[in-house]
């Protein structure tokens, strides 16, 4: 006894030190972990970071460049038949340019910069609400697992209960053994229900730590929800209008904002392309100083300044092959925004649709769950009387079982289209 004792007290123990840095994480905190730490959020941060960088790049065309070359090399120079070597020949030169004028090529390009700047903003947006959707889905398929695994416990009760009676039936002479086996077989197929259920919840936090991007998941913890019954107390439809969510959407939606601004690019893009034709206006000052001991022709100092203008004339048609390119791209991009306005009408429109459906299924799962519970109750009462056999009660606890389960997956099923529907029209927590 005391054995047993000492076992189940390390037991207790185990138990509680895996648990004891658990800490309860609603919704809205797991969103915000996934947020900060969702790898995708961050990758199209690194990416942002990275437009940024090239924005602040191109700004520094307008700022003067001041190069210094320096000198010390060694001269082998032949003249008349007669050889100069001289070993210390020493030098440098300083140089300096600034752009002045170049018919908005670099505003252009700085323009660019920060509309492809702003794109990489809504991609970042986008892969927040993408992340805050798949933590709500997640978090929402958990708690429908713990419902699942409460159903299961709660049919296993009710089976051991039918085969305690068909057991005492049995041992009265009142019923055979075949309803004590059967009674068996359906507490069996019960507790592998459970198992599955276990299982299934096991593989949903797993899902839920991948979104989340943590290492440790030892230190979350989901509440369990009400029972499915007092979840559906306040239970009522939503009074949604699709125009206007269409309309919010399209407003809305990061996927657009992103193409909206790569289009604005690309635009920038193409009038640079037809500016290569312009020449550039820059101004350009050199300073150059040379000593050498022997060679007196070497010895210089030079100073120049002026202003250049370059003009290509000719580059190969390579910028009528770029104003193809730039346009080709262009056209693309406006393709791409009409066809992503249709897709999000679509999802907008399934995703009404698919609220709405679940909406009526919680409706008549509710029927459909107390017309089960009370042929039920029925089907165990005509057995006690012995009005029928336990095939009955059987089939009865089935129907009750599976209606149970399909409001449960219904009211959970709902959620996700909320929060489908909410992604959809862009809101983003």
């Amino acid at each position: 006894m005391l054995k047993k004792i000492k076992l189940l007290s390390t037991v207790c123990m185990i138990l509680l030190s895996t648990n004891i840095n658990a800490k309860i994480i609603s919704l809205e905190e797991l969103i915000n972990i996934a947020v900060e730490n969702n790898s995708n959020i961050k990758i199209s941060k690194y990416t942002k970071e990275k437009q940024e960088a090239s924005y602040k790049l191109t700004k520094t065309e307008y700022l003067p460049k001041v190069v210094l070359n320096g000198e010390f090399a060694s001269y082998d120079i032949r003249s008349g038949g007669i050889k100069f070597d001289d070993n210390s020949v020493t030098g440098y030169t300083l140089s300096a340019s600034q752009l002045l004028y170049d018919f908005g090529k670099t505003s252009n390009q700085i323009r660019t910069a920060k509309k492809n700047l702003e794109a990489s903003n809504f991609e970042t947006v986008q892969n927040i609400s993408a992340t805050v959707l798949n933590t709500k889905k997640a978090y929402y398929n958990i708690l429908n697992n713990y419902q699942q695994i409460s159903l299961a416990k709660e049919s296993i009760k009710i089976d051991e209960l039918h085969l305690e009676q068909a057991d005492n039936y049995f041992k009265a002479g009142v019923r055979t053994l075949i309803d004590v086996t059967d009674a068996k077989l359906q507490l069996s197929n019960s507790r592998l229900s459970l198992v599955q259920s276990k299982y299934s919840l096991k593989n949903a936090k797993t899902n839920l730590i991948s979104i989340l991007g943590v290492q440790n998941s030892n230190e979350i913890e989901i509440k369990e929800d009400a029972k499915i019954e007092t979840a559906l107390k306040n239970f009522k439809r939503n009074n949604l209008n699709l125009e206007k969510l269409l309309k919010t959407g399209l407003e809305n939606r990061a996927e657009i904002k992103v193409f909206e601004k790569q289009i604005e690019a690309s635009k920038l893009q193409l009038d640079n392309t037809n500016k290569e034709y312009y020449p550039t206006l820059d101004f350009q000052a050199t300073h150059s100083d040379k000593n050498s001991d022997e060679i007196a022709s070497i010895d210089s100092r030079q100073t120049t300044a002026g202003i250049y203008l370059k003009w290509n004339l000719y580059t190969g048609n390579s910028t009528e092959h770029n104003k193809k390119i730039a346009l080709v791209n262009l056209n693309s991009l406006k393709q791409q925004l009409v066809q992503q306005k249709l897709q999000i009408k679509e999802d907008i429109t399934n995703a009404y649709l698919q609220v709405k459906e679940n909406e009526e299924n919680i409706n008549i799962g509710i029927l459909n769950l107390k017309l089960s519970a009370d042929k039920l109750d029925l089907a165990t009462q005509r057995y006690k009387a012995g009005l029928n056999d336990l095939v009955e009660v059987n089939d009865s606890k089935l129907g009750f079982t599976k209606a149970k389960s399909q409001l449960i997956n219904s009211y959970y099923n709902y959620l996700n289209s909320q929060a489908t529907l909410d992604y959809e029209i862009g809101v983003i927590y």
